[in-house]
C-alpha cells in the first residue's frame, strides 16, 4: 500500500494540501502532514532526524528511482538538513520510501500529474 507523506514547517502550502486532498479523493491515496517545524521555527534535530529515519536507509535505491541523491537535502558547508524547506514529498509502500522529491515547483508538478493521471512514479 502507498502513502504520501509532505515534510514542512508548520501547516505547509495550502495548494500542495489541496491537491493531496484531492489525490486521496480520487484515487484513495492516503497521506500524512510531517510538521518538522517547533512553535514555526526550523527545527536541526527534527529536520536530521527525519533524515536519518526516512531517507537514508534508502539512499541508494532512492537515487537509482528518482535520479537524485538525497544530499541535495542536506548542507554540506553548515551540516544542516533541509527536508521541510522549501518542502519535500515521499512516496512510502508498505512504510519504505520509495520515491521523493523536493521544492514547492517539482512537489506541485508532481501532484498534479498524479491527479490527473493516477500513476504512481515506481
Amino acid at each position: 500500500m502507498y502513502t504520501l507523506r509532505y515534510y514542512c514547517e508548520g501547516p505547509g502550502d495550502k495548494e500542495i494540501l489541496d491537491l493531496l486532498k484531492q489525490i486521496k479523493d480520487k484515487h484513495q491515496l492516503p497521506y500524512e502532514i510531517n510538521d518538522l517545524s517547533t512553535n514555526g521555527r526550523y527545527d536541526p534535530q527534527k529536520e536530521k532526524a527525519v533524515y536519518q529515519k526516512d531517507f537514508k536507509p534508502g539512499a541508494k535505491a532512492l537515487k537509482r528511482t528518482t535520479g537524485k541523491s538525497i544530499t541535495a537535502l542536506r548542507s554540506a558547508k553548515h551540516g544542516n538538513y533541509y527536508v521541510s524547506k522549501p518542502g519535500t514529498i515521499g512516496l512510502f509502500k508498505n512504510g519504505q520510501m520509495v520515491w521523493w522529491t523536493h521544492t514547492e515547483k517539482d512537489i506541485k508538478e508532481f501532484l498534479q500529474n498524479l491527479l490527473l493521471t493516477g500513476k504512481i512514479p515506481v
